[in-house]
């Protein structure tokens, strides 16, 4: 509609501009490339994409937000109705030999994160969290687990979930898992399902064209003796905001490093 040209008072936009390749030569780079969700059609067993109440992580952060397309308000996918009882399904994709063998690193703390959202939209959910590992990494997030722990009507089962069904009439979703702890063959009917998909290094689906080194699992393995290029945040490994921010001073040094010893 060209209404954002109007409001920038900077002149900074042009509607017409066509693609162009600029070539900069430099004396290092730092790749900061990110990661990508895994793409949750591919965990067969899992559901997503056959049954409307199956969601991800990252949809479910969508719903949460005040601009989101439910203008924040968290509810069932089929017929927007509010949640009684839901299910975080951890490592989905994550730690599995066939989609991407290592943890994410994120997921559990996005998973109790998400769980004070439902907390806060419906006092008297039942939430249920099925886990491989529950990993709280540092001592402000095993806090914050400890506090989601408290939650009586939070319950966490210790067990890789194997399959899921829906019944036809509700739409309400079946969970089957084995507790890992007492043996039990466990089967869950809630009403919505958040899949906790695994991180994916960006650069490991579209590798750039430089002479980098990759690990078995798409991630950029940094040459301090070679020099020139680094790679930072979750294009190195799975990391969280706090260490990305971390990682990439230390790479952005190393850069200066590099140049000033030339």
């Amino acid at each position: 509609c060209g209404k954002c040209v109007e409001a920038c008072k900077y002149d900074a936009i042009d509607l017409k501009m066509e693609t162009k390749t600029i070539n900069f030569k430099v004396g290092a780079i730092v790749w900061a490339t990110g990661w990508t969700p895994y793409d949750a059609n591919k965990i067969d067993n899992l559901g997503f994409g056959k049954y409307p109440n199956i969601i991800t992580n990252m949809i479910l952060e969508r719903y949460a937000s005040p601009n989101g397309p439910t203008k924040g308000r968290i509810i069932r996918p089929s017929d927007g109705k509010a949640i009684e009882s839901i299910a975080f399904v951890q490592c989905a994709g994550s730690r599995d030999e066939n989609h991407l063998p290592y943890c994410s690193y994120i997921c559990c703390m996005a998973s109790l994160k998400h769980a004070t959202y439902i907390r806060e939209q419906y006092p008297d959910a039942k939430i249920y969290i099925f886990y491989i590992d529950l990993r709280a990494p540092g001592l402000r997030y095993e806090k914050f687990y400890n506090k989601i722990k408290a939650d009586d009507k939070v319950f966490f089962i210790k067990g890789k979930v194997a399959e899921v069904s829906e019944d036809s009439g509700t739409k309400n979703i079946t969970v089957v898992a084995e507790n890992a702890v007492t043996g039990e063959k466990i089967r869950q009917t809630v009403e919505m399902v958040v899949l906790a998909t695994g991180m994916q290094p960006s650069a490991a689906i579209s590798r750039p064209n430089s002479e980098l080194n990759y690990n078995p699992d798409g991630f950029i393995i940094n040459d301090f003796n070679k020099g020139g290029m680094f790679a930072a945040g979750c294009a190195n490994k799975p990391a969280d905001v706090v260490s990305s921010n971390q990682n990439a001073t230390g790479m952005a040094l190393k850069a200066i490093q590099t140049l000033v010893r030339r």
